[in-house]
């Protein structure tokens, strides 16, 4: 297994300020405190990116993109993870990665440690396995779109998703963040699915199998209805969805937090444009909007 200290060269980016967890409240319904309490100013811009595969198709990019992405990002931007302070003279980015699978600490952790970058990695724990001696090409093998990992006994054969003994190497490092991904992946919006019990659970067994605390969670599909937030936000500090819209801060009013998708993007510069900030600042804002009267479909 091979060493993930942060600092093992020497190396801390002027693009990322924070190696620690910072003190957090249990859920989004506790007092705000330290860096939450102040009101962001409107250059003070958070971009939280989605990822998901370090696979060329539609819901990844290949490696030498996936670098690409993260070496402008390192340069251009202020990466960092939930609860850091954000800084008015660049833009804040976080790098998220749903569903944990394996190519995740195969192709993408190198990258983060190479590049001594943060990501947050949302983990559905239903799938996750203690440990697995199949190499990773196999694992890979699993197709890349769509949930057929999650189907039958596939992540029990396969081990397509990473394992407990991976996972407790990537919490361990100090790059990566572990946030619940729910326990089976399942839609929370729907009537029959146990929200309660997707949020509470998934939040304890990380937490116990991982030994880190976990504040984070990323709705499956990125959908989300005012049931499922009032059961998350007790249990979690802050939530994600998808959304394609900025945030000036980490605790949104009466929404979760938005994500823009990144995968299958060929230009990062692109998706960063001066245009395409534009579109998601008001995209923000019309958000923001919807929620204010109970609506809870992104804009």
């Amino acid at each position: 297994m091979r060493s993930t200290r942060v600092n093992r060269k020497g190396l801390r980016p002027a693009s990322t300020n924070q190696t620690t967890s910072p003190r957090e409240p249990k859920g989004l319904g506790a007092k705000i405190s330290g860096s939450d309490r102040h009101t962001q100013g409107p250059s003070e811009m958070l971009l939280i990116l989605m990822y998901h595969r370090a696979v060329d198709c539609r819901l990844g990019n290949s490696v030498p993109v996936l670098r690409a992405h993260f070496a402008h990002l390192r340069e251009r931007c202020n990466v960092v993870l939930p609860g850091e302070p954000l800084l008015g003279q660049r833009l804040n980015v976080c790098l998220s990665f749903d569903d944990a699978y394996a190519d995740f600490h195969g192709l993408v952790f190198p990258l983060l440690e190479e590049l001594s970058l943060h990501a947050l990695l949302a983990v559905p724990t239903a799938f996750v396995i203690e440990k697995t001696g199949r190499g990773l090409e196999e694992r890979l093998s699993v197709s890349p779109d769509g949930d057929a990992a999650m189907q039958g006994g596939v992540f029990k054969e396969k081990a397509p998703f990473c394992t407990w003994e991976e996972l407790r190497e990537i919490a361990s490092s100090g790059l990566v963040r572990i946030a619940s991904h729910g326990h089976s992946h399942a839609d929370l919006t729907r009537a029959d699915v146990n929200v309660e019990f997707e949020a509470s659970h998934s939040k304890a067994l990380l937490e116990r199998r991982l030994g880190v605390p976990v504040s984070t969670f990323v709705y499956p599909f990125g959908r989300v209805n005012r049931r499922s937030h009032a059961a998350v936000k007790r249990e979690f500090a802050y939530a994600m969805r998808i959304g394609s819209a900025l945030n000036t801060d980490w605790r949104p009013v009466r929404q979760p937090l938005c994500r823009v998708v990144a995968d299958a993007v060929p230009d990062i510069v692109r998706l960063l444009s001066r245009a395409s900030l534009a579109r998601f600042e008001a995209k923000w804002a019309a958000n923001r909007i919807r929620a204010a009267f109970g609506k809870w479909e992104p804009w």
